[in-house]
C-alpha cells in the first residue's frame, strides 16, 4: 500500500531543515538529469495536472518533470469553461474524491484560495500547489533554489539581501512568499514599492485576511530565523547593497488595458522603479531575478533580463528542476513492486483474458 504523504501548498508549512534538505534533493536530481539519467522513481504512476488559468513554466516543468520520473502526466483544465465539472457541476469535494481515486499525486492551479484547500482536504494524495491567488510556494521553492546555487561568493543565506521592486499586495504571491521565507534563514527582504502599492496599501488587491495572514507570518519568520523585513519608497535606500533583484509582472492577463498601462508608466517607470540599467548601477553586483512572464521594457528592460547578472533563465530552468525533486520526495513509492511481482501479476492477468476468450469467442453473447 502507497504511504499517503502530506501536500505542498505553502512553502510556510515545511521547516528550513526540511526545505534545504528538499533543495539538496531537487540539486542532486539535477545533476542527474544533466548526466542523461533520470531515476525512475515514479514508474507507473500518474500525474493530473488540473489548471483554471494559463500557464507555460509551472504546466511545462511538472508534465515533463512527471514524464521524466517515469510517470504519466495528464493536463485537465477546470472552471466555468474547462473540460471537468470540477467547479461547475460538481461540488469541490465530490471531484476531489473521484480524481484522486484514480491518479497517485495532482498539480493544481487554482486561483480561488477556499477552493484549493477544500480540494487538498479531500484528496486522498498529494496535491502539489501550482498556484492560487496569494501563494505560489513550487515558484518560491525554485527561487530558493536559484539563489543557493548563485550565492555571492564568500556569503551564505543569512548574509543576503533579496529586493523585491514592484507592487507588494497580497496578489504578488512571490514577493510576500519570499518574505515569509528568506528571513527564516536569516537574509533580509526589502519590498521597493511606490506610495500605495505596499502589502494593504491603496491599492491592495487582496482580501483582509490574506494582507492579515502575510503580515503575521513576515513577522513570525523574522523571529524565528533572525533575518530582517522591511519596505520603502526610496529607490537609493532600498536597494543599497542588494546581493538580488527581483521583479514581478504589473499586469496580467485581463489587466493590461490604457488605465493600468498609464498608471504603470506613470507611477513605476515615473518614479523610478524599473529595474533598469540605471537602478542596477545603484548596486552593481546584484543579479536579477523574475518569475516571468514578463513586460519586456516595463518593469525590466532587456538589460536587466539579459545581461550577465541576469538569472531569469537559469530561475526558469530551475522550475523543471524544482518539479522533479518534489514529485520524487511526495510521490515516489515506499513499497516498489518487485520484478517478480510484476511478471506474476502479468502471467494471471493473461489466464484470465485466455479463459474468457477460451469461453466466449469472438461472437457476441447476448441474443
Amino acid at each position: 500500500m502507497k504511504i499517503r504523504m502530506k501536500n505542498f501548498m505553502d512553502c510556510w508549512e515545511y521547516s528550513t531543515d526540511e526545505l534545504l534538505q528538499l533543495v539538496d534533493l531537487i540539486i542532486y536530481l539535477k545533476k542527474c538529469a544533466k548526466n542523461g539519467y533520470v531515476p525512475k522513481l515514479l514508474k507507473e504512476q500518474t500525474v493530473a495536472l488540473i489548471f483554471n488559468g494559463n500557464s507555460t513554466r509551472t504546466r511545462i516543468s511538472f508534465e515533463v518533470a512527471a514524464q521524466e520520473l517515469g510517470a504519466n502526466a495528464l493536463f485537465l483544465t477546470g472552471g466555468p469553461h474547462g473540460e471537468l465539472h470540477l467547479g461547475h457541476r460538481e461540488t469541490i469535494e465530490d471531484s476531489a474524491k473521484v480524481i484522486s481515486s484514480m491518479v497517485d499525486g495532482i498539480a493544481m492551479r487554482w486561483s480561488e484560495v477556499s477552493e484549493i484547500e477544500e480540494f487538498a482536504k479531500h484528496s486522498s494524495v498529494t496535491v502539489f500547489n501550482g498556484m492560487d491567488f496569494y501563494r505560489h510556494p513550487t515558484q518560491t521553492l525554485c527561487d530558493l533554489v536559484t539563489i543557493i546555487e548563485n550565492l555571492p561568493e564568500g556569503k551564505e543565506l543569512k548574509d543576503i539581501k533579496l529586493v523585491f521592486v514592484g507592487s507588494a499586495d497580497a496578489g504578488e504571491s512571490s514577493a510576500n512568499d519570499l518574505a515569509k521565507l528568506l528571513p527564516r534563514f536569516g537574509a533580509e527582504v526589502v519590498h521597493l514599492v511606490p506610495e500605495g502599492h505596499e502589502l494593504g496599501g491603496e491599492f491592495e488587491l487582496g482580501e483582509k485576511w490574506m494582507v492579515e495572514k502575510n503580515l503575521k507570518e513576515i513577522e513570525i519568520a523574522c523571529k524565528e530565523g533572525g533575518g530582517k523585513y522591511s519596505w520603502t519608497n526610496n529607490v537609493d535606500e532600498g536597494v543599497k547593497n542588494a546581493d538580488f533583484i527581483y521583479s514581478g509582472c504589473y499586469c496580467y492577463e485581463g489587466m493590461e488595458d490604457d488605465t493600468d498601462m498609464k498608471h504603470f508608466n506613470d507611477v513605476f517607470i515615473g518614479g523610478g522603479y524599473q529595474v533598469s540599467e540605471q537602478l542596477l548601477a545603484k548596486c552593481p553586483t546584484a543579479k536579477t531575478m523574475h518569475y516571468l512572464p514578463a513586460l519586456r521594457g516595463k518593469e525590466m528592460t532587456d538589460y536587466a533580463m539579459d545581461f550577465d547578472g541576469s538569472l531569469l533563465w537559469k530561475q526558469a530552468e530551475n522550475r523543471l528542476h524544482t518539479q522533479r525533486g518534489l514529485l520524487a520526495y511526495l510521490m515516489a513509492d515506499r513499497e516498489m513492486v518487485t520484478e517478480e511481482d510484476k511478471v506474476r501479476m502479468e502471467k494471471d492477468a493473461w489466464k484470465i483474458i485466455d479463459n474468457m476468450r477460451l469461453q466466449f469467442g469472438a461472437e457476441l453473447t447476448h441474443n
